[in-house]
């Protein structure tokens, strides 16, 4: 089975909230072993008031496609940034620690980043996005990639490096090096959906070969088709907060409907 990385805290639900999956740091919760917990209902585990909440969150679940948020949440005394999405009635959950407080006013930074981007030529309007998506996340590489796998545009100046695989899911690797946190209970396919699992011995291989000690990788995509990827890379660990990476999520998905409007050739 799959081992995830241990910043996060992956769950599998079943349709009847009984956990059927979860990760061996599930200790980070309370006095919990991972082979007790399996099978257990997840009230048990998260409490009474953190289950209603994250009910209601998944009911906003509209395709197998979508994901859900919520950020600075409270189980039991550890904060938490949760990321969820769901098939055939089962759920996949990641709760990473909070790295940092609750953005004063995300939707508003989408906002005023879209606003500084001047012009109508696609290319420049991308060259502009990665320098602000640069600022707001940090990480030394900043690109936007078509689906064939070529950069459209970089924070760099004069980046010929390749880039990224076409992103499907969110995938972030926080710290290459990190020990990995083996999964207990069933097999699910939804595992695969995981933003935060452990990287393969490969990856790791190819990571270190090209200097890189942490990636994160999106997908974007126009009315559900897939059109393109956003990734960053850092050569040092590095983890920013869900909040803020939803923010550059949202940020670079608006781009790519203006660079479409502007037309964008890659977008057909």
């Amino acid at each position: 089975m799959a081992a995830v990385q241990p910043c996060a805290l992956l769950l599998v639900i079943g349709p009847d909230w009984h956990v059927g999956t979860v990760s061996a740091n599930v200790g980070m919760l309370g006095d919990f072993r991972p082979a007790t917990v399996v099978g257990q209902p997840l009230a048990d585990i998260i409490g009474s008031k953190a289950i209603h909440t994250l009910r209601n969150r998944l009911a906003w679940l509209s395709s197998d496609e979508s994901e859900v948020q919520d950020y600075g949440v409270e189980w039991g005394d550890v904060m938490l940034d949760i990321r969820a999405t769901g098939d055939d009635g089962r759920y996949l959950i990641e709760a990473e620690l909070a790295v940092e407080a609750r953005l004063p006013d995300g939707i508003g930074m989408v906002r005023s980043m879209s606003d500084r981007l001047s012009g109508n030529q696609p290319a420049d309007l991308a060259g502009q996005a990665m320098r602000l998506l640069h600022s707001l996340i940090g990480f030394e590489r900043v690109l936007i990639c078509n689906e064939r796998d070529e950069v459209i545009a970089s924070n760099l100046k004069s980046d010929t490096k390749a880039g990224g695989e076409t992103a499907r899911t969110a995938r972030l690797i926080a710290d290459r090096d990190a020990e990995q946190v083996p999964l207990v209970g069933e097999e699910s396919s939804l595992i695969a959906k995981a933003a935060y699992l452990a990287p393969t011995g490969e990856e790791v291989e190819r990571l270190a070969e090209w200097g890189i000690a942490s990636t994160m990788s999106l997908p974007l995509r126009i009315d559900g088709d897939l059109v393109a990827s956003l990734h960053a890379y850092n050569s040092t660990p590095k983890r920013i907060g869900a909040e803020r990476l939803s923010v550059a999520h949202l940020f670079a998905e608006r781009l790519v409907a203006r660079m479409a409007r502007r037309g964008w050739d890659d977008y057909s």
